[in-house]
């Protein structure tokens, strides 16, 4: 990918990490391999490789990586730099094999589990780059952990990880960018405006955002992941079968059996065989077995044998499981993000309302409160998780009937909320819930849903 792009795009990390692979591999890549191959053939070719790939001349970068891995294959660094050649290259098919092999080889770094997850993700294979973002969760960025949730689909999920990692003291504008572009793919396009426009100026913004909702509208995978990395996405019948590392075991052959000799064709003469020796009446020996003995009846007792012993009960242990040290499940991490930025809500009495609130309109009918409701919620899915209602109100002798959304913990977390929605085109204003109102009609809050694992 040419800089430019890479620089007008720059919405990820491992975008970045990805296109610069020469950068992170360089060491692994110049190091002699000690296996199968030509060591110094496979060096030169890699560095040829990335030289390519930095120019922007993917086709030349993937003949001169397969010509590293063919003089070298059982170097997991230059199968890694293959992978990722196919990657920018388009070849998704390709990619996700040499990747894998990459890692079955040892090469478990940031780049190559990212790459591999962008492969699985463009290839529709969801479950396994979900199990690969699970499985190093603890090593990879969380600014590209979230973004890769986002591509798998899993945008709950995607906007709970940035969200921390947004507030997290020093975040990066990468890392708010990425949250931007969650947010838009979850149609949540005023947050996305807001958010990016903090590290964007306007004319910058306006492109960026033109970029996401043309990224947004992509129904195909191959094609969505392709426009991130500004690759060209084409067909692709998998590596060649030359290259596949079952082709080149590890495994030392056993030394061939020393060949057996056969007896000579011609017979011995038979004066050379002697019969065995006989045995001698004084060689032979006899042994005098005991007579059982009987009773006075003649039967011979049987002996009782004693009873086997019953085998000890292993008792499982009363205390419950527990985790490894320092290990929690994936969903109770995920739980405790989402509490920390959920906006908090507090009880909601309909009898007695208390706490903050956001008006979101007056209208001269309950029924007209009511459906403006419906409308709204299906807008904006953020509204859908609080408690709202409609309560009576005379202004000037004439009746209105105002909608708010309840039980919001803070005044700042009302007025942000607000914010948000003057931002979307909705008029609000934050008011604050006395006791005396007369709730004529409420409505539930949806619960929070963490995405499946």
């Amino acid at each position: 990918m040419n800089r430019n792009l890479l620089m007008k795009l720059a919405v990820s990390g491992f975008v970045l990490g990805l296109t610069t692979t020469g950068c992170s591999m360089n060491k692994m890549a110049n190091a002699p391999s000690n296996t199968l191959g030509k060591p110094e053939t496979a060096a030169k070719s890699a560095d040829k490789a990335r030289v390519a790939l930095e120019a922007g001349k993917t086709s030349k970068g993937v003949a001169l990586a397969e010509a590293a891995v063919s003089a070298s294959p059982r170097d997991g660094s230059y199968r890694a730099l293959l992978g990722q050649a196919y990657l920018n290259d388009g070849r998704f098919a390709s990619a996700s094999a040499a990747l894998t092999e990459a890692m079955e080889l040892g090469v478990k770094d940031n780049n190559t589990v990212l790459a591999l997850t962008l492969a699985n993700i463009a290839q529709g294979k969801t479950s396994d780059a979900l199990a690969l973002l699970n499985e190093y969760r603890d090593t990879l960025p969380a600014s590209d952990t979230g973004l890769a949730l986002a591509l798998a689909g899993d945008l709950e999920s995607a906007i709970y990880v940035l969200t921390e990692a947004a507030r997290a003291e020093g975040a990066s504008a990468r890392t708010r960018q990425n949250l931007a572009l969650a947010y838009a793919l979850s149609g949540r396009w005023a947050q996305a405006r807001i958010l990016a426009s903090q590290d964007l100026s306007l004319a910058k913004l306006e492109g960026r955002m033109a970029e996401w909702s043309k990224l947004a509208q992509e129904p195909s995978q191959p094609l969505r992941v392709a426009s991130l990395i500004g690759a060209k996405a084409q067909a692709d019948g998998g590596m060649p079968v030359r290259l596949a590392l079952a082709n080149f075991s590890d495994v030392q052959m056993a030394a061939a059996p020393e060949p057996v000799q056969l007896a000579s064709a011609d017979p011995a003469p038979v004066d050379a065989f002697a019969p065995p020796p006989v045995a001698t009446e004084a060689a032979i020996r006899t042994v005098e077995l005991p007579m059982p003995q009987r009773d006075a009846n003649g039967v011979v007792p049987v002996t009782e044998l004693p009873s086997p012993t019953a085998a000890p009960v292993i008792m499982a242990e009363a205390k419950p499981y527990r985790a490894e040290p320092g290990k929690r499940p994936f969903a109770e991490q995920a739980r405790e993000l989402a509490a920390k930025f959920v906006p908090q809500i507090a009880a909601f009495d309909a009898k007695k309302p208390s706490g903050w609130a956001v008006q979101l309109g007056a209208y001269d009918t309950l029924g007209i409160a009511k459906e403006k409701w419906g409308s709204l919620k299906k807008k904006n899915g953020q509204l859908a998780t609080l408690p709202a209602s409609s309560h009576a109100a005379n202004v000037k002798g004439r009746t209105f009937y105002r909608l708010t959304v309840n039980g919001i913990r803070s005044q700042a977390d009302a007025a942000r909320l607000c914010g948000e929605l003057r931002a979307d085109g909705q008029q609000c204003f934050v008011r604050q819930m006395g006791g005396s109102e007369s709730i004529q009609w409420a409505a539930t809050a949806k619960p929070v849903r963490l995405a499946s694992r």
